[in-house]
């Protein structure tokens, strides 16, 4: 990474005033923060699909129906860049034991597949949906034996992150990688395993506060019991000598449960469980945290479980109701973006443009370890990465996104298997006052004017005056483009959302 040697052409006296450059135009305060807290960043072309769609709301609106978002070809041919993944489950359990490729290379291609896809994808809201559920289901990429089959569970979320969370919930809860995860896979008969019926109640559905007992939990997983895993075809099944049988009652769900053949108990159960009011508040909670704010209303709990309940936990009507309000129309900027989160946005606002992975030092490899955070869905607790502001802005975690800005601005690293955009490139015209320029490039990158701080800040980082012109052959259009660019992106309208 090169160092330079700064002019010293900022004296004390230099005034900084903001001068606009009307040209670039900039979007709405609403459509800025719809792309940002909906999507998975603002960036010209977003924006232009946006007003394609005639604004905020009709964007919104096609998002909610990806089917109806034609895809980019970048984002459909992302899956051949990782053929590994589409291994059947047995090869990844075998290729793991003879250390030909390594459950942690799995791993780390599931988080570079998911990640490129909210770089590129033009169904964001659909994208951002999968990261949420996955996160709030969470089973690590990671984790002893699960990892075998975590592909499958990434799918499985897909096929149901806009649609019902009743439908999600069976989907996930029954699926090999969580039996196996929080070991219902191991629950005999007499002896059921505790711990998937506590998560579910605790993490997936009703809550802490909801009012279960000790009781209700070892009900759960009596109900749960007998749904187990292959480990040979790696898949779940339903083995009757593994049933715990006896009475149950959760909050109101009761059953018998006479009969080894509990399979249709289980998802009774579920669906139960998923349209229970406390499941709604959760739910509603959890989306209100990620999208709104980290101490929401109750007033905005209350209606979003009102809605999720009335829709028959129907996903994209919940959103519909949770953008509409106008605490969500209020929140802009309030939200720390994670590591992953800033990744994402900052590659969509530079035009960064990957190709195949080649090799380990290739961008779609590469950016695994761009944030210098954990990999992406390799939280070790069943409770999934936070959400809250608190949990994100650290100084450590604010120098590793500060330098993660600097290389990317830069073209810097991976500088393998990517296309930067040439400084150059971004100067609207063939001269412009500096003032005016950082004014075009907060337009850019930021989506809205700049200020006189942000002026200053440039010209105090770069050693240049606001008055200078800038022209394809000023330092501006090649080395110290990227100082004026991580100025922006490492502030705080960048780093929010």
């Amino acid at each position: 990474m090169p160092t330079y040697d700064l002019a010293t052409r900022v004296t004390a006296g230099t005034t900084y005033r903001a001068r606009a450059y009307a040209a670039t135009a900039v979007p709405t305060t609403f459509e800025r923060h719809v792309l940002n807290r909906m999507g998975c960043g603002y960036s010209r072309e977003t924006w232009q699909q946006l007003r394609d769609q005639g604004g905020a709301q009709q964007w919104f609106a096609a998002q909610l129906d990806p089917a109806s978002v034609p895809e980019s070809a970048l984002t459909d041919s992302l899956v051949t860049w990782f053929p590994r993944v589409a291994d059947a489950p047995a090869t990844r359990a075998a290729r793991n034991d003879t250390r030909s490729y390594g459950a942690w290379e799995y791993a780390r291609d599931i988080g570079n597949y998911t990640t490129l896809r909210r770089m590129y994808s033009q169904r964001q809201v659909f994208e951002t949906m999968v990261d949420f559920w996955n996160n709030h289901l969470h089973v690590p990429v990671n984790a002893n034996r699960s990892w075998v089959m975590r592909w499958d569970y990434d799918q499985t979320v897909r096929s149901h992150a806009l649609g019902r969370f009743e439908d999600l919930l069976v989907a996930c809860s029954l699926h090999p990688s969580m039996l196996l995860y929080l070991n219902n896979a191991q629950s005999v008969r007499g002896a059921p395993n505790e711990n998937q019926g506590r998560e579910l109640l605790e993490l997936h559905t009703l809550g802490r506060t909801s009012g279960y007992t000790e009781q209700m939990v070892k009900d759960s997983a009596k109900i749960l019991s007998g749904w187990t895993v292959d480990e040979g075809r790696w898949a779940a099944y339903y083995d009757p000598a593994r049933h715990t049988t006896g009475p149950v009652q959760v909050l109101g769900f009761t059953d018998p449960n006479g009969s080894a053949d509990g399979a249709d108990l289980a998802v009774r159960y579920l669906r139960y469980l998923a349209n229970h009011p406390a499941t709604a508040r959760m739910v509603a909670r959890r989306l209100a945290v990620r999208f709104v704010s980290d101490t929401p209303s109750d007033a905005l709990v209350t209606e979003l479980a009102r809605v999720f309940t009335a829709s028959g936990t129907d996903i994209a009507a919940t959103l519909r109701a949770l953008v509409a309000s106008e605490e969500f129309a209020a929140s802009a900027g309030q939200k720390v973006r994670t590591p992953v989160d800033d990744l994402v946005a900052t590659v969509r606002v530079l035009g960064v443009t990957a190709s195949a992975p080649r090799s380990q030092a290739s961008f779609a490899t590469a950016i695994a370890y761009l944030p210098r955070s954990m990999l992406l869905y390799s939280w070790p607790r069943p409770d999934g990465a936070p959400e809250t502001n608190a949990d994100w802005a650290s100084a450590a975690r604010m120098l590793a996104s500060f330098r993660m800005h600097w290389l990317l601005a830069g073209g810097y690293y991976p500088d393998s298997g990517v296309r930067y955009r040439k400084p150059a490139s971004w100067l609207p015209q063939p001269s412009l006052p500096l003032d005016r320029y950082v004014d075009h490039m907060c337009r850019m990158l930021l989506g809205r004017p700049s200020t006189s701080l942000d002026l200053k800040a440039v010209c105090q980082a770069t050693g240049r005056g606001p008055a200078e012109t800038v022209t394809s052959r000023h330092p501006f259009a090649s080395y110290l483009f990227v100082r004026m660019a991580i100025v922006l992106l490492d502030s705080p309208d960048h780093m929010s959302r």
